[in-house]
């Protein structure tokens, strides 16, 4: 009898997993693609350097806004590539990084060893993952100059694929202009 029941949960233990991870129409606009279209919301985060980085006036200026965390692997792979982006696209384009709920010296100390010199803040309570939906980190979010969200992206970014978004963020900005 204990191996029919023993059994039986296994069948729908393997069951469920498929329909978590199997894609069907009702994963459709999960995660961070619900926010494409949408505005930044108006929140803002104290920075690194004791000032606040209001997403609101981020406004003119097209942006990669980076959620991440120290302890994430994948953002710590992808963050060279981000003060790449930032260097390469200066004054075209604005990079800022948020982190989600870290101690602001453990990131301060993360943002001297990777030489970070793009705006970084803290989101202490993690407001802005919940407001765009995330599921997991990093996430990358292309914003045009109205403040309009273009682009989103789950997980870890190469700087070619980066770069790539940006360029057409900046070229589609370019002929609405």
């Amino acid at each position: 009898m204990f191996r029919w029941i023993a059994g039986g949960l296994a069948v729908a233990a393997v069951i469920v997993l498929i329909a978590a991870f199997y894609p069907n129409g009702n994963t459709a606009g999960r995660g961070p693609q619900q926010a494409v279209g949408s505005s930044l919301p108006a929140l803002s985060f104290p920075s690194l350097d004791h000032h606040e980085i209001s997403l609101q006036s981020l406004r003119g200026k097209d942006v990669v806004l980076n959620v991440w965390a120290t302890w994430c692997g994948p953002c710590r792979r992808e963050m060279p590539a981000l003060a790449m982006l930032a260097r390469g696209m200066g004054s075209q384009l604005s990079v800022v990084a948020i982190d989600q709920g870290e101690d602001p010296s453990v990131v301060a100390r993360y943002v001297k060893e990777f030489n970070v010199r793009f705006p970084v803040a803290v989101d202490s309570s993690q407001r802005l993952g919940t407001t765009l939906h995330l599921i997991g980190l990093p996430s990358s979010f292309f914003i045009d100059r109205s403040g309009t969200i273009r682009e989103a992206v789950d997980g870890e970014l190469t700087y070619q694929m980066m770069s790539d978004k940006a360029r057409r963020l900046l070229a589609s900005d370019a002929k609405r202009s």
